[in-house]
């Protein structure tokens, strides 16, 4: 479970090394190389476990979406100082009220 982004919905191939991460911060934590970057990319989507490619350069809208179950991979990342970020606003919107 990657640490850095809270809902990952995907896993990635690192072309470098073959293995896979939750995130590029993950893949730069443990490994001693540098993300090798590439115009296919291949996920592992968490929610039906199947795998999928895409070229980057003939990336649109409908690509936010695993190809197998419709899962909408491409969302907006929770993290944890998003997290904290959250609950002092609604710390704030409570003692206002």
């Amino acid at each position: 479970m990657c640490k850095h982004i809270l809902n990952a919905q995907v896993a990635i191939r690192a072309a470098c090394c073959k293995k896979w991460f939750d995130c590029a911060e993950c893949h730069q934590e443990i490994e001693d190389h540098p993300l090798q970057k590439n115009i296919e990319m291949i996920f592992a989507c968490k929610k039906c476990k199947k795998v999928f490619r895409k070229d980057i350069t003939d990336y649109d809208e409908s690509d936010e979406y695993c190809p197998h179950c419709d899962n909408h991979y491409v969302i907006k990342a929770v993290t944890q100082e998003s997290k904290e970020i959250q609950k002092f606003e609604n710390l704030v919107k409570e003692v206002k009220q």
